[in-house]
């Protein structure tokens, strides 16, 4: 690697681990205010809070990482053509093809850290992430609760809460609808109550106290009974069919090998298999967008040579902001059957590709360099 490569390469690296900090934590801010709720309300332990950060932040990066590349791209050559460093390279016959070799490389680079994000760390982070949760919802069961919200994260039962109490565990206000006797269904309002795990592998048990009970037998609907009590315990099993244990993964959940039996079991069937093609065909996009963002950003940063940092910023996040809408209309179109879901999945790689080719074949006429090296002298001669 000659030492222009290496120059190039290090201008690109200076700005590229700022943007994937600064990209990170802009996508991450929204799930940031919620872990933090977990640590100041919840009471949930710091360390277990960063477990769940760090399965999260794969998927994350499989985004980030492509943006980061950019920012680094139109940084370092907007830097390198303001200094008129660019031109005095293209007089040395350095064309732009050569000169993005180095963006190449760290794309490529990029590429596969991303590929490897995409096809195994997003499933397992996303898998452990999940099931981390699961365990905290048996041993610290209110985290499955919201006030003023229906929850049927409890097999069997919708549960209706008030207000809830984090610092004692103490339940305000409580409905129960109570299925888990299809023949008995039953209605439940209590004053004030708890949920409680008892282990991550045993019980959760609900304790009521100062309400009523409303049941209606599903064979004799004429028939009704009220009982009134001053404490009632409801015992739920979370290994029992229908518990939030047994919560079918989505296909973003999916690793390469159950997305392929997914999609043979679905054709096997009749169903619509658009999904888990798309997210097939989107793990290997998500790794190729990093090559295509250089491809954008080279050319693009030699044009807005001059307008600073801050510009680069912008321009990173009006491209990656780009890419990302035509991402979720890929997918959107696709799901619909109004457009094949590999096409789907590779439209914003070949749009933006498209665009990035079309600034690269343009910049990289040799039959400008002329031009371009008098107007550069005319410009000293006559300031």
């Amino acid at each position: 690697m000659r030492i222009v490569d290496r120059y190039i390469l290090r201008e690109m690296l200076s700005s590229l681990g700022l943007g994937l900090l600064l990209f990170t934590l802009v996508l991450f801010a929204g799930r940031l205010l919620k872990l933090m709720e977990l640590i100041v309300t919840r009471g949930v332990p710091a360390g277990t809070v960063l477990t769940l950060f760090l399965y999260l932040l794969p998927s994350f990066l499989v985004i980030t990482i492509p943006m980061a590349v950019l920012l680094g791209t139109l940084n370092a050559y907007g830097r390198l053509a303001a200094d008129n460093e660019v031109l005095a390279l293209r007089a040395s016959g350095w064309s732009l093809y050569r000169l993005i070799v180095p963006a190449l490389l760290l794309g490529t680079a990029a590429a596969a850290a991303s590929a490897y994000l995409s096809l195994a760390a997003v499933p397992q982070g996303t898998q452990g992430f999940h099931d981390l949760l699961l365990r905290l919802s048996r041993t610290k069961a209110t985290l499955a609760l919201t006030e003023g919200l229906f929850s049927a994260d409890l097999n069997g039962l919708i549960l209706y809460v008030q207000e809830v109490d984090d610092a004692t565990g103490e339940l305000k206000g409580i409905f129960v609808a109570d299925a888990q006797d299809p023949d008995q269904p039953r209605e439940i309002l209590a004053a004030r109550g708890r949920l409680r795990g008892e282990g991550e592998a045993g019980d959760v048990t609900l304790t009521l106290e100062e309400g009523t009970l409303h049941s209606r037998p599903a064979a004799d609907p004429a028939r009704y009974r009220l009982v009134t009590f001053r404490r009632h315990e409801i015992h739920l099993d979370p290994d029992a069919a229908g518990a939030a244990g047994e919560r079918e993964r989505s296909p973003r959940e999916m690793t390469l090998a159950e997305l392929n039996q997914a999609i043979r079991e679905a054709q096997g069937s009749g169903r619509s298999a658009a999904a888990f093609t798309f997210q097939v065909h989107q793990k290997f996009a998500n790794a190729v967008a990093a090559i295509v963002l250089v491809l954008v950003g080279a050319p693009l940063g030699i044009q807005v040579r001059r307008s600073g940092r801050g510009a680069s910023l912008a321009l990173s996040f009006l491209i990656a902001l780009a890419y990302y809408l035509l991402m979720v209309a890929g997918e959107g179109l696709a799901i619909q059957g109004r457009l094949p879901a590999p096409a789907g999945a590779w439209l914003p790689v070949v749009v933006i590709g498209g665009l990035g080719l079309a600034l690269l074949l343009r910049g990289g006429e040799e039959g400008r360099l002329g031009s371009l090296i008098r107007w550069e002298r005319k410009r000293h001669a006559h300031p």
